[in-house]
């Protein structure tokens, strides 16, 4: 018999709510090519979610990855409610409190096909 890991997703969602912060997580879409103005459109769509941002420790910090002023944020893939969120992508953007940050990495833990949480490096 398998383990279900959508409890485990649901508890991470359940805690990051409790104990986290909302953020707004902003995504960037880039439309079709337009030959005649050289450019393609880009819709942005956002959304709030619960996180944890953390500091790394210096032994995290290698200058090329991991950046002195960078932080850690730990995002649910899903809501309390058990609405699934739009997954985050490299670039888009995070805002805590006034602060925008940059996704810059992104690992995800996700055991037997079942997204867990999301694992991101962001930079401001």
């Amino acid at each position: 018999m398998a383990y279900d890991y959508q409890d485990d997703a649901e508890t991470a969602a359940e805690l990051l709510e409790e104990f986290g912060q909302s953020v707004t997580l902003t995504s960037k879409t880039s439309g079709a090519y337009s030959v005649s103005t050289g450019t393609a459109a880009v819709t942005t769509s956002t959304q709030t979610v619960s996180v944890v941002a953390l500091d790394y420790g210096s032994k995290d910090i290698d200058g090329t990855l991991i950046k002195a002023g960078d932080k850690r944020l730990l995002m649910a893939p899903q809501t309390t409610a058990g609405d699934n969120l739009t997954a985050p992508a490299v670039d888009d953007t995070v805002t805590v409190g006034s602060t925008v940050y940059t996704i810059k990495g992104i690992k995800t833990l996700s055991p037997a096909g079942t997204v867990v949480l999301f694992d991101c490096n962001i930079r401001s």
